[in-house]
């Protein structure tokens, strides 16, 4: 069995039940960059219409399914300016949530050594 070179942008599988194989193009994706992680965390913090819908989201989330709220908080992010796929959207979720934690540790830490003196 010969095996054709991957393509540029590699190959992807998809298995499916009650189907052979197929071999799909994967799309190569922008990377983000600190620019995106700044525009992303200043919407964030300074547009007030974004944290009222993410709050207004954040009270469906139960009704909802995971796909569903993505999808709803992707369309606010497209009406704030910023348009972001599944996958940024969630790096730069999780990069905000970690740079929080490091500040939070940091102040954290600086207190104690203000009280230790």
């Amino acid at each position: 069995m010969c095996i054709p070179a991957s393509p540029p942008g590699g190959w992807q599988r998809n298995w499916e039940v009650g189907e052979h194989m197929k071999w799909e193009l994967k799309k190569k994706r922008r990377p983000l960059y600190f620019a995106d992680a700044a525009r992303f965390n200043w919407a964030m913090d300074t547009n007030a219409e974004l944290r009222d819908g993410l709050s207004r989201l954040a009270e469906q989330y139960p009704t909802m399914t995971e796909r569903e709220y993505t999808r709803k908080m992707l369309a606010l992010f497209q009406r704030a300016g910023l348009t972001l796929s599944d996958e940024d959207l969630m790096m730069l979720l999780t990069l905000r949530q970690k740079t929080d934690q490091m500040l939070l540790e940091r102040k954290e830490s600086g207190a104690d050594e203000r009280t230790k003196s």
